[in-house]
């Protein structure tokens, strides 16, 4: 059955002559006929009384007629969710995700506009520590990752999203045993730990090459949530995001230690062979357009 012939009986139908019916179509009278004709035959039914002067439904036709509206309805539904699905991505998109606020990563705000603007495409989110991500990107396990780092790994391309700045901070509590900045003193007071290969661990090495100290060590972290906890708690000396260390100096819990700032990168990158891949570019796009102040 055509659809152009339900469509052309509804408008018979409600403008009452064949005449106006083929001028709301823009079709000839013979056409428009045609097409009745052709769907009475079809069905076996008689759907218009004709006269001379009018058309009027017959009972058959009075009670197919709201029927056939609401298949032109569907019909025009299912048109426009398929014209919606035009170019459309398809597929499945697995992205890292570094241990930092969500917040501060803006994935919510990422992941509502690709499931928008790309609703064939599955996302899968995976939260891990740097050195995961990256092994995981290279084994094949994601297809890219929100990253911390100061230059891009060997083999992979990306756009940084933001610039970090990250300071030592320590307990509240040793403020006073701490003033000045006198890094030897500093150094023998507990430290925590960095996880080797990971963002932090790459910060820490820096800022103590830089001091020459080597100090001691307690607790091993690298999810910044935890550094500030264990730093609050007085557990020992870590490193934070200076937002973070600001909102500990203002809640009392801790403060930043000396003028020592290391900087790095907020990044999403990819295998660099995967460039031309449609999920990378589409999840590129998006992510620019969210940064972009």
């Amino acid at each position: 059955m055509d659809i152009r012939h339900l469509r052309t009986f509804v408008t018979v139908a409600r403008l009452g002559s064949v005449t106006r019916a083929a001028e709301a179509l823009h079709l000839t009278q013979p056409a428009v006929s045609g097409q009745l004709k052709n769907l009475e035959e079809e069905l076996e039914l008689q759907l218009l009384s004709r006269t001379t002067t009018s058309v009027t439904l017959t009972q058959c036709g009075q009670e197919l007629l709201r029927k056939a509206e609401r298949t032109i309805e569907s019909f025009g539904d299912f048109v426009h969710a398929a014209k919606s699905f035009r170019g459309q991505i398809s597929g499945r998109l697995r992205v890292g995700v570094a241990m930092l606020d969500p917040e501060e990563l803006r994935v919510g705000a990422f992941m509502h506009r690709m499931v928008t603007h790309h609703p064939a495409l599955k996302i899968d989110l995976h939260v891990g520590r740097i050195t995961w991500l990256l092994d995981a990107l290279r084994g094949a396990e994601l297809d890219a990752a929100i990253f911390v780092c100061k230059s891009l790994p060997k083999d992979t391309s990306g756009i940084v999203l933001k610039h970090l700045a990250f300071r030592i901070v320590a307990p509240m509590a040793w403020k006073d045993r701490l003033a000045g900045e006198n890094w030897s003193d500093a150094a023998q007071l507990p430290w925590l730990r960095m996880t080797p290969r990971s963002a932090h661990d790459e910060m820490m090495k820096e800022i103590l090459d830089h001091a020459s100290i080597k100090p001691v060590e307690t607790v091993q972290a690298d999810h910044e949530a935890l550094i500030y906890a264990l730093v609050s708690a007085g557990v020992g000396i870590g490193l934070l995001r200076d937002e973070l260390a600001d909102r500990g100096a203002a809640e009392g819990k801790l403060f930043a230690y000396g003028d020592a700032c290391v900087k790095t990168t907020l990044s999403f990158i990819y295998p660099s062979e995967r460039e031309d891949d449609p999920t990378i570019a589409a999840s590129v796009d998006v992510l620019r357009d969210l940064w972009v102040d």
